[in-house]
């Protein structure tokens, strides 16, 4: 009998069946979906971020906030004292000031604009507690620097 020269001729090739990773996966991401709960002030969130916008020459345009958020905590707007670095989240002067600015842009039917310059090293927290402020006055034009 003379030898063939492919000895693996008559073998069927192996079958990977990949349903079973892919159903797994879909499981997986289903459970991270349900199971991220977001907080109702932060998930409302929306941030425009530095870039070319239309200009209505119609309304009267009223100067930026500038919001500085220190390391320890303090918030300062346009360079004056606002609240300090207690551990009140709600802002209650920031939120005050807001409200206010928010009202006169509309009477001058003007977008409330505001600029947060957060330090490095401050807290994470104390920046999402003056977005959270941003959000109640509903002013959504926020800019970021530094």
């Amino acid at each position: 009998m003379p030898k063939r020269s492919d000895p693996f001729l008559d073998q069927v090739a192996p079958d990977a069946d990949i349903s079973p990773m892919i159903d797994v996966a879909f499981l997986l991401l289903i459970y991270f979906l349900v199971s991220t709960t977001l907080q109702k002030p932060e998930a409302d969130l929306s941030l425009a971020l530095p870039g070319l916008s239309a200009e209505d020459s119609r309304s009267v345009k009223l100067k930026e906030l500038l919001i500085r958020v220190e390391p320890t905590g303090s918030v300062f707007i346009n360079g004056k004292a606002s609240d300090g670095a207690s551990d009140d989240r709600s802002l209650p002067r920031l939120s005050d000031r807001l409200q206010r600015y928010a009202a006169s842009a509309a009477l001058a039917q003007s977008e409330p604009r505001i600029v947060i310059d957060c330090h490095d090293e401050g807290k994470g927290q104390r920046f999402i507690d003056v977005l959270n402020a941003c959000a109640k006055a509903k002013i959504h034009n926020i800019s970021l620097s530094n």
